[in-house]
């Protein structure tokens, strides 16, 4: 019986042991698979927590710290992408080039800010702020919310932020063509731009021009007249108004006058590159737009931006065909100028981008000049992130559900891939052998015929018939 279940057991193992490794193979995969989880849409998973749920993590107190570059949210200290700075008082600050202050900053303005972690909290140690142009409307047109300012194209969206030289709310039917505007908006290529904020400006004094800014790209250069081509706009250089050599791909701020004869450049000055050690982590919003002058990748927000991964490479691929709205993406400076992504989140809203909830219901700190809100449809984005908890920070990957606002209709999202079923396994049917009972051979005792065992022959010795007693003599 023994040899039977031995022979039993050999015939199930090689069944068993495969049975054993594609459970343990499947088990594997699905922690490998959720390892990996980008954790939120297009996420890679990186620790949770972080700002905004971002998931950006600066290092520690020393690090390399942060920088974020997006519209200024709330304030309270400050809000971008959902993160929290706190503004110390050696924090310096500029506006598009210039020396600036606190004062300012406006909601939806547009700033990047450089942080490092103190104490458990991100303090600012510096925030630029850009305008993307600033010049008087030459057309609208009010159904569309479309405008003309300086040859760019302003798209005004229902989120957009409109208000006075006052700083009071705004209705899009009070601005018309010869208004002087401030613009803060993101850029989105061929001189077209998605406007967050835009100020009405006082008109300038009567018979002087209306000052003008443009940031952009050199396009192209003529020496004679000396002009500039910036995002699709000629525009003439005043003797002595470049402070570098002009080159074709230098990001640049013009400023000067629209005059009667022309717009004329007083000032251009190279936008200065970030200066930020390798391993800096960057986030940001805005639209991704193809490398310039043959470069291979993108380009966002004066960066090159590269997927760490061949995954972020094809969620880059993916965000970069359909831009309805700003792409949030996050990584680490590998270089000078080069972003190495490694979370990407199409079709965020800007202005409202993973900023968490206020306790109790209340009323978002603001500044004076920035009360109000714009009334109109709700904008056309997903989203994404919003209320998420700030915490330490780390990249983030918690399950955030997407919500849809009114009047934009959601992509199809694919359905998650089915877990592979097991195989079936069909057990061996082994019978149980028949065992028959050894044949034993009787064994018939031998007859053995018990000795013959005759008695000796003793002879009884004779006795004699009597003794003879001696006769003893008596004293």
């Amino acid at each position: 019986m023994k040899a039977t279940l031995k022979a039993v057991v050999r015939a199930w193992l090689p069944g068993l042991r495969f049975v054993g490794v594609a459970c343990l193979g499947l088990m594997l995969s699905l922690a490998g698979s959720i390892a990996a989880t980008p954790g939120g849409i297009g996420g890679t998973g990186i620790d949770p927590g972080g700002i905004g749920g971002t998931g950006i993590s600066p290092g520690g107190i020393g690090g390399t710290g942060i920088v974020a570059i997006g519209p200024v949210q709330r304030f309270g200290s400050i809000f971008v992408n959902g993160g929290e700075y706190e503004l110390p008082a050696q924090t310096r600050y500029r506006a598009d080039g210039q020396p600036a202050s606190e004062n300012s900053l406006h909601l939806g303005d547009l700033v990047r800010v450089h942080a490092v972690e103190q104490g458990g909290r991100l303090d600012a140690l510096a925030v630029d702020i850009s305008h993307a142009v600033i010049g008087r409307v030459s057309q609208i047109d009010q159904s569309q919310g479309r405008l003309v300012v300086l040859g760019q194209t302003v798209q005004i969206l229902p989120s957009t932020l409109l208000r006075t030289a006052e700083d009071q709310p705004l209705p899009l039917s009070r601005l018309k063509a010869g208004d002087e505007v401030r613009i803060s908006a993101l850029d989105q290529g061929a001189g077209h731009w998605q406007a967050m904020r835009l100020t009405q400006l006082s008109a300038p004094p009567a018979g002087h021009g209306s000052p003008f800014l443009l940031r952009g790209k050199i396009e192209a250069t003529s020496a004679q007249p000396q002009r500039v081509k910036i995002n699709g706009v000629w525009l003439s250089v005043r003797s002595g108004a470049a402070q570098t050599e002009l080159a074709v791909g230098a990001e640049v701020v013009a400023r000067g006058s629209q005059q009667s004869q022309g717009n004329v450049i007083d000032s251009l000055q190279p936008i200065a590159p970030l200066a930020a050690p390798i391993g800096t982590r960057v986030a940001m919003v805005g639209f991704l737009q193809a490398g310039s002058q043959g470069r291979p990748g993108w380009e966002l927000q004066g960066f090159q931006i590269r997927g760490a991964d061949a995954l972020m490479q094809a969620q880059l691929q993916s965000a970069a065909r359909s831009q309805a709205a700003p792409v949030f993406i996050a990584g680490t400076l590998t270089a000078a100028q080069t972003v190495a992504v490694e979370r990407v989140i199409p079709n965020v809203n800007a202005l409202q981008f993973a900023l968490p909830p206020l306790a109790g219901g209340q009323t978002p700190p603001a500044k004076a000049d920035d009360s109000g809100s714009v009334t109109g449809a709700t904008p056309q984005f997903i989203s994404n992130g919003a209320g998420l908890k700030l915490s330490s920070p780390a990249f983030v990957a918690p399950t955030v559900p997407t919500v849809i606002q009114p009047g934009f209709t959601a992509p199809s999202i694919p359905a998650a891939p089915a877990v592979p079923q097991m195989p079936a396994v069909n057990m061996p049917s082994v019978a149980p052998p028949v065992v028959a009972p050894p044949q034993v051979p009787v064994v018939v005792p031998p007859t053995v015929a018990p000795p013959v065992v005759n008695p000796p022959s003793v002879t009884t010795p004779a006795l004699p018939s009597g003794l003879q007693i001696p006769t003893v003599p008596r004293p």
